[in-house]
């Protein structure tokens, strides 16, 4: 007969979230994917009642104490749960009875298959194909384009110098090719989008980059406070610092654009509990950095959300669309991810979650 200790080894490493229910309906088992998919960390899920967790889902509820009851299995495809915090979770439902040793029905146990992720998975990966051709279409467009862009300056240049020779009063010439600088950043971009990226990994100080960070932005951002509120038991990373301090400088940057005058921006690092990993790609078997950049903008619209790390995407007025892009693709080089969240006050958060230890960071 297996120990308890070896049912609850073999239980933490299943991709079901698996709970057991006494016959008060009181959660007296629960495993990791179970705190997964619930966000919360296992001791807290503990001495709950089933209908807490479900959100008082009747069906559930009843599906439960009829298994306790009669000691039949209850089985469910596809079924819609409403759970906080993230409200509608698609999943295989299990419910069956575990019996003591004279055969009464003791406790039921429940395991769940969520559905939801496999559907993020796959629309991912649509999109991350997608980005692909498009970062292959852009490279080919822009060296068709840098060319005869080339030429164009050439000829803009000797214009200038003639009528700088003439005493002529001319500062068209100084805006068409100011614009031909700006189109020039934007192929460069294009181009550095559609490249593989290898990664230079050392360890160091992710607050030493951090911080390095806020001094440049510092510099200009003169009527925005930074706040930085940083564990410092955060142990070193291994990662690219040079492509980490670009994802950064874009996040930070964007929080300063995006926020009032004399409003905050507030820089988050922690441990990522292995519950908010839920929903992502992310390996649960690894322990995790969460870096947060929070600003006090007005936020992201919902139709926005979907859109913000697709190429050529964005709110600004002059914006190129390439910064949250190239800082998504880079954060993915990682092994990592960078993500959205609303704020809780007001603004929005941009969470980068990294791997602090080793691993092969190939792409």
């Amino acid at each position: 007969m297996l120990s308890n200790a070896m049912i609850t080894s073999l239980t933490d490493h299943l991709q079901q979230a698996v709970l057991v229910i006494d016959q008060n309906g009181v959660v007296v088992y629960c495993n990791d994917s179970a705190a997964l998919f619930w966000q919360k960390d296992s001791v807290r899920l503990l001495g709950k009642q089933s209908c807490e967790l479900f959100n008082a889902d009747v069906l559930i509820q009843e599906k439960i104490q009829g298994v306790l009851e009669s000691g039949k299995v209850f089985r469910m495809g596809g079924y819609v749960l409403q759970t906080p915090p993230l409200q509608e979770r698609g999943a295989e439902i299990v419910i069956a009875p575990v019996r003591n040793k004279s055969g009464r029905v003791k406790n039921a146990v429940i395991t769940m298959l969520e559905s939801t992720n496999l559907h993020e998975s796959q629309a991912r990966e649509q999109e991350e194909q997608l980005a692909r051709s498009l970062g292959s279409l852009a490279a080919s467009l822009a060296h068709e384009i840098q060319n005869p862009l080339s030429g164009v300056r050439g000829m803009l240049q000797l214009l200038e110098r003639d009528l700088r020779k003439t005493k002529i009063k001319n500062t068209s010439t100084g805006m068409m090719l100011a614009e031909l600088d700006r189109v020039e950043r934007l192929l460069k971009q294009l181009l550095l989008h559609s490249q593989p990226m290898p990664l230079d990994i050392t360890s160091f100080d992710v607050h030493d980059l951090l911080n390095t960070v806020i001094r440049f932005e510092q510099n200009t951002a003169t009527n925005i406070r930074f706040i930085r509120s940083y564990d410092t038991s955060l142990p070193e990373i291994q990662a690219d610092r040079d492509k980490l301090h670009q994802v950064f400088l874009n996040l930070i940057r964007n929080a300063v654009e995006a926020s009032p005058a004399e409003a905050a921006v507030t820089i988050h690092t922690r441990y990522c509990g292995k519950w908010e990993l839920a929903g992502t790609n992310l390996n649960p078997e690894l322990s995790y950095l969460l870096i947060a950049v929070e600003d006090e903008g007005t936020g992201v619209t919902l139709e926005q959300r979907n859109q913000l790390f697709k190429p050529l995407f964005t709110t600004k007025n002059e914006g190129h669309g390439l910064g949250l892009s190239i800082s998504h693709r880079l954060i993915q080089a990682h092994k990592g991810l960078l993500r959205y969240s609303p704020s809780t006050s007001v603004g929005a958060v941009f969470q980068v979650f990294l791997p602090h230890l080793t691993l092969d960071l190939t792409v």
